[in-house]
This record gives structure tokens, C-alpha cells and sequence, in this order.
């Protein structure tokens, strides 16, 4: 799919919203507690930091309850492809812009980059790939890229109208490429193929991560939720 099209959809999805999105309560979890909370407590005046597909509302929008002090940085972005996710975001210390972060993300040289679930809505793999040199290319050299990813498992199953396309990782809804779904060891080599460094790992099996946007409430077959935290090396 391309960029335009994507964008023309979710600018129709956020149209129909009647609030804001709501933050990950998986994400939050995991910026809050060990090891990635000490890590942005130590470093949160280090220089910019940026929320890639924060929609409507970033999760840096939290402030003191994620990390104390944050309502004080100045210099945190909050990047969406939709622009009408970023005309509804609030007003607030957070810079909203609109941006296709799988070319570009302004204001590069971050000393935190943060995937609020954007890596894996790419339309194919080799779009992951490009995407996380484009990611790599914005850190400031001892940053840190972290995020949540689904990915599959033995057990993998999908709701009745959308398809996994199994040799390419794809998953589609209405012919359209949503997701991208990978097996632990495949983000494993992405990431390293991308010159970062994992210093943290770790797939969460008790953690489902609902693949379709009309479900709130989580089902077995539905993919895992791997926890990465990389370093662009100094």
C-alpha cells in the first residue's frame, strides 16, 4: 500500500473517532518499570526525545505519572502519518507534527526514539527494513530506540475477515496490507541488520496484541508482544 492511500485511511479512522486514542497500557507498563525506566530517568535531559505513530495523544503525554520530571522536557515530538490525528492532539509541551516517519523523521540527532506500535503497521518487509535505517539514522550515536512489536507463534490466529499471508509476514484486511508479523528471531536479525544493538529483548507470551482495530478484548491465537530496547552504537 502506498503512503497516500494509508494516510487517506487512517485520516478517515481518526475522523471517526469520538476522543482521543487511548495509550498503551502495555507500553506504559514498560516504559515505567526496569530496565527502560532508569535508563530515561538517568538520561531526560540528553536532548530530544520522539514518539513515532503517536496518533492523537502520545504516551509522553502521561508526563510525571511515566517518568518524573518529563513534564518539564521541552524538546519531545510526537510523530503521526495522519494529519488529522495531529490537528486533534492536544495542546501541550509535546510537539505534534505530521510526518512519514518510513522516510524521514525530522529533527534527527534524538536521544530517545519511542515505537508507540508503528514498526509493525508497516506494509512489508522490506519497508521494516528500510524504515529501521531511517530510525537508526535519527538516533544521536548511544541512543536508544524502544518499543513493542507483535509476533507470532505456534498458536497464531486471525479474525474471520482479515488473511495472513504467511510467506511474506503480511497480515491484510480487506486486501490492504496492515500488519507486519515476524517471528522473534526474525526482529532479531532486522535489528542487527540495522547496525543498533540489543540490550534488551524479550517476548511476552502473556501479552496478546489484538491485530484488528474493531477489537478491544484480546483472544489466544492473537499475536505476542516482544519488548525491544536497542543502542545505536557510539
Amino acid at each position: 500500500m502506498d503512503q497516500s492511500t494509508k494516510k487517506t485511511l487512517l485520516d478517515e479512522q481518526y475522523r471517526g473517532l469520538t476522543g482521543r486514542s487511548n495509550a498503551s497500557p502495555s507500553l506504559f507498563s514498560f516504559l515505567k518499570n526496569s530496565p527502560l525506566s532508569e535508563w530515561l530517568q538517568n538520561r531526560i535531559s540528553d536532548g530530544p526525545w520522539c514518539e513515532l505513530g503517536c496518533g492523537n495523544y502520545s504516551l509522553f503525554e502521561e508526563g510525571e505519572q511515566l517518568i518524573s520530571g518529563l513534564s518539564y522536557k521541552e524538546d519531545i515530538f510526537g510523530f503521526d502519518l495522519s494529519s488529522v490525528a495531529i490537528e486533534q492532539a492536544p495542546h501541550s509541551n509535546i510537539q505534534y507534527k505530521q510526518a512519514d516517519c518510513s522516510q524521514v523523521i525530522p529533527g534527527g540527532g534524538h536521544s530517545f526514539i519511542l515505537d508507540g506500535h508503528f514498526l509493525h503497521c508497516l506494509s512489508s518487509l522490506p519497508e521494516v527494513f528500510q524504515t529501521l535505517g531511517v530510525i537508526s539514522d535519527a538516533l544521536l550515536p548511544g541512543a536508544i530506540y524502544a518499543g513493542e512489536v507483535m509476533t507470532s507463534h505456534k498458536k497464531l490466529s486471525f479474525d474471520h475477515d482479515l488473511y495472513f499471508d504467511s510467506k511474506n509476514s503480511v497480515l491484510f484486511q480487506d486486501d490492504r496490507p496492515i500488519r507486519v508479523i515476524l517471528e522473534a528471531r526474525e526482529w532479531e536479525s532486522l535489528f542487527k541488520d540495522a547496525g543498533l544493538e540489543i540490550i534488551f529483548f524479550i517476548c511476552q507470551a502473556s501479552i496478546k496484541m489484538i491485530p484488528h482495530r474493531e477489537r478491544e478484548i484480546p483472544m489466544s491465537g492473537d499475536p505476542e508482544c516482544l519488548r525491544f530496547i536497542l543502542k545505536k552504537p557510539q
